[in-house]
C-alpha cells in the first residue's frame, strides 16, 4: 500500500474539526428546543473533541492497518460503531444530568457519527487521491526524464561514432591532396569531439553552445566547401543565457542531414534571435525518401524543454524554408 500522508491528514482535521462543530451545534439548535437551555460555546468545544477523536480514529486506521478496505465505505461503519460503543459509555456517565429525551440523544448520537465519519471519509478520500496523482506524476515525469536522458545518451552515442567515421574518411581524402587543410581539419574535429563527449550538463552557456556549434560547421564547411553557408547573426549578449546542451548545434546537424545541396544551390543555414528565444533556420532543399522523417530529434528537444519548464520549440516550415526557435534560458 501507498505510504499516508499522515501530517497533511493531521492539518485537515485540526483545520475541520472546529468548522464541523460549529456546523453541528448551529443545525441542532435550529432543529429541537431542548438545548437552548445549554451554552452554546459549551457545546462547540465538546462536539469539537468529539470530531477530532473521530478523525484521530479514522487516521489510526488509515496509518496502522493500512489495508485496501480501510480506504473504501467500510472505515465509516467500523470506526462509527466504534465512536458509538465509546458513545455509550460516556453518555451512561453524562445523562442524568441532561434533559434531553433518550430517543432524541439517539437520532442525535446516530446521524451525527454518520454524518461526521462520512465527512471525514470524503476529505480523506480527495487527500489520499489528490496525493496519489501527484506521487504518481512524479514517478511519470522521472520515468521520463530518465527515458528521455537515455534516449539523448543513446543519440549521442550514435552521432559521434556516424560522424567519427565520416569525419576520418573527409581527414584521410585530405591528406593526400590538401596537407595543410588536413590539419586544419583535424584540429577543429580535436576541439569539437574534446567539448561534445565529455559534456554530461543538461545545459551549458550559450557561449559555450555556440562555440560549439562554430567548430562543427567549420568541419562541415571544409567537407563540403562554398555548398554550405553559414551566418551568425546573434546580436545579443551571449554571456546572459543557456541552452540545454546539444540543442542548437542539433538543429544544424539536422539542416545539413535533411537538405541537398551543392555549389549551384548552397545550403544557407542562419542563427537569428532576441532577448527571449533563438532561432535556427535554412533553405529547404529535401533530399528524396522513401519514408518521411519521424523528426525525432526535434521531438527529443521539445521534451528537454518541457522538462525544464520553458516554452516548448516552435517550428515554422513553409515550401522554401525551415526553421526551429528555442527559448533562451537565463543563467
Amino acid at each position: 500500500m501507498e505510504p499516508i500522508p499522515t501530517k497533511q491528514l493531521i492539518r485537515t482535521a485540526i483545520g475541520t474539526a472546529p468548522i464541523m462543530a460549529l456546523m453541528l451545534v448551529t443545525l441542532l439548535f435550529l432543529l429541537t428546543n431542548e438545548l437552548h437551555h445549554y451554552n452554546f460555546f459549551f457545546l462547540w468545544a465538546g462536539i469539537t473533541i468529539a470530531i477530532s477523536f473521530a478523525w484521530m480514529v479514522n487516521i489510526a486506521f488509515l496509518v496502522y492497518v493500512n489495508q485496501q478496505w480501510t480506504r473504501t465505505w467500510i472505515r465509516i461503519f467500523i470506526v462509527g460503531s466504534i465512536l458509538y460503543g465509546i458513545s455509550f459509555v460516556v453518555l451512561n456517565f453524562i445523562l442524568p444530568i441532561l434533559s434531553i429525551s433518550r430517543t432524541n440523544i439517539e437520532i442525535i448520537r446516530i446521524t451525527n457519527i454518520l454524518a461526521v465519519n462520512t465527512f471525514i471519509y470524503v476529505l480523506t478520500d480527495l487527500i489520499l487521491t489528490k496525493e496519489n496523482k501527484n506521487k504518481y506524476a512524479l514517478e511519470n515525469a522521472n520515468l521520463k526524464l530518465a527515458n528521455l536522458e537515455a534516449e539523448y545518451k543513446l543519440l549521442k552515442d550514435q552521432i559521434n561514432p556516424h560522424f567519427l567515421f565520416n569525419a576520418l574518411n573527409t581527414a584521410k581524402a585530405l591528406i593526400k591532396k590538401q596537407p595543410q587543410q588536413a590539419e586544419e581539419y583535424i584540429i577543429h574535429l580535436s576541439a569539437f569531439l574534446r567539448a561534445s563527449i565529455n559534456n554530461t550538463r543538461k545545459t551549458v552557456p550559450l557561449k559555450e553552445e555556440l562555440a560549439l556549434c562554430n567548430e562543427f560547421i567549420s568541419l562541415n564547411e571544409i567537407r563540403f566547401g562554398k555548398a554550405l553557408q553559414f551566418e551568425n547573426k546573434l546580436t545579443i549578449d551571449v554571456e546572459k543565457y543557456s541552452v540545454p546542451y546539444f540543442s542548437i548545434l542539433s538543429l544544424i546537424e539536422n539542416a545539413i542531414k535533411h537538405n541537398i545541396f551543392t555549389l549551384e544551390n548552397p545550403l544557407h543555414i542562419t542563427i537569428t534571435g532576441n532577448d527571449h528565444y533563438l532561432e535556427v533556420k535554412n533553405n529547404k532543399q529535401v533530399k528524396f525518401v522513401l519514408e518521411d522523417s519521424p523528426k525525432s530529434g526535434l521531438k527529443n528537444l521539445n521534451d528537454r524543454y518541457k522538462l525544464l519548464n520553458t516554452d516548448e520549440i516552435v517550428i515554422h516550415e513553409t515550401d522554401s524554408l525551415f526553421s526551429v526557435q528555442i527559448a533562451l534560458l537565463k543563467k
